[in-house]
């Protein structure tokens, strides 16, 4: 065979695969909509092997580590004196200063997106060189174990939770979608969804395919909307004022708030990854990790609340309250997993 003619046949079968993709995508389109439901959801922390970049003096102590420096003759002590001082103090956290030094991250490295369209001296850089990136809690975590994969307590259980729980079902749809690969007006509705995933065998994989119904009652209350554009088959959406995701860990009912909330998301016809980023509310923040971890379960991945508390509000950078004296809201940027589902809406279900 010549070289042209293996250069002909090369081009028209990478065409054809390219065409034969680009179908299959549109094909799962139906009247224009298209559902994600979530996989995965986590805090995004950039990290290089041995934290040596991020965390060149080490990781933070944790609530053990803590304690035996605060009360070195803790046997001589009693238990107001020591244990429930200290849960009191990660039940009714403050400001005022402490004695342990934490140590945020000082790499200038950091997923995440530039929320307020402006670049200042304390932002991040993206690794692909984009600037100006807004990821203060990455700041705060980016050196405490439990926040770091894949062996982090946090990392490993609030994920896990997000494909276990159906109380954390939440899922988009995209309506008028003219193309997966480049559309300049799409609409994007948030909402919780009411059944299991759809996995393999072992359970931990989801699969695409399967079918949401739209929980219209006790998730009423969390539906959104916002608009969005395809580009090169990422979806960008305008930002949410408020956007509540449930988020169950350990059992525990809780949530987490987010202002100003966007999607930077690949997508393809059997799954949706990226980015949710926006400002999260501090005390709502911190309150859903203390509710569903127990001292015993922070102290595992060597994460003083009490600490990280302080780091919290000392790093917040958005919505001041002017009462309050203070920002209540920290920028964040989470990696996010969603797989295609068909969603069900009961509304149009009754009304056929």
């Amino acid at each position: 065979m010549s070289r042209l003619a293996y250069l002909t046949i090369s081009v028209v079968l990478t065409f054809s695969s390219t065409a034969i993709s680009v179908i299959a995508d549109e094909s799962i389109l139906r009247d224009g909509k298209i559902g994600y439901v979530m996989t995965d959801l986590f805090w995004s922390v950039y990290q290089t092997p041995g934290g040596s970049e991020e965390c060149p003096r080490g990781y933070n102590d944790g609530p053990r580590e803590q304690f035996e420096k605060l009360f070195p003759a803790h046997e001589y002590l009693t238990v107001e004196e020591t244990q429930l001082k200290q849960e009191i103090a990660t039940w009714h956290p403050n400001t005022d200063p402490e004695e342990f030094e934490f140590f945020e991250v000082e790499g200038e490295l950091s997923w995440g997106l530039n929320l307020d369209g402006e670049v200042d001296p304390n932002d991040f850089v993206h690794p692909d060189g984009s600037i100006g990136i807004d990821n203060e809690v990455y700041r705060a975590v980016g050196c405490i174990i439990g926040f770091r994969g894949p062996d982090g307590v946090e990392y490993i259980f609030q994920n896990k939770a997000i494909i276990d729980r159906v109380y954390n079902r939440m899922m988009i749809q995209l309506a008028d979608v003219d193309s997966l690969e480049n559309d300049e007006s799409v609409t994007v509705n948030w909402f919780r969804g009411m059944d299991r995933l759809l996995t393999d065998a072992t359970g931990q994989k989801a699969m695409s395919g399967g079918t949401q119904r739209i929980d219209r009652r006790w998730g009423e209350s969390l539906i959104r909307q916002s608009t969005g554009k395809i580009e090169d088959g990422i979806l960008t959406t305008d930002p949410i004022d408020e956007l509540v995701i449930p988020w169950m860990n350990l059992s525990v009912p809780s949530v987490h708030i987010f202002r100003d909330a966007r999607l930077q998301l690949n997508l393809s016809s059997e799954q949706a990854t990226g980015l949710l980023a926006g400002y999260a509310d501090v005390d709502t923040w911190y309150y859903q990790l203390i509710r569903n971890d127990s001292t015993h379960h922070l102290s595992n991945g060597q994460i003083s609340g009490i600490s990280l508390y302080k780091a919290l509000r000392r790093l917040a950078d958005a919505y001041p309250d002017a009462d309050l004296g203070h920002n209540t809201a920290i920028s964040t940027a989470l990696d996010i997993k969603m797989t295609q589902v068909y969603v069900v809406d009961p509304l149009e279900e009754n009304s056929e």
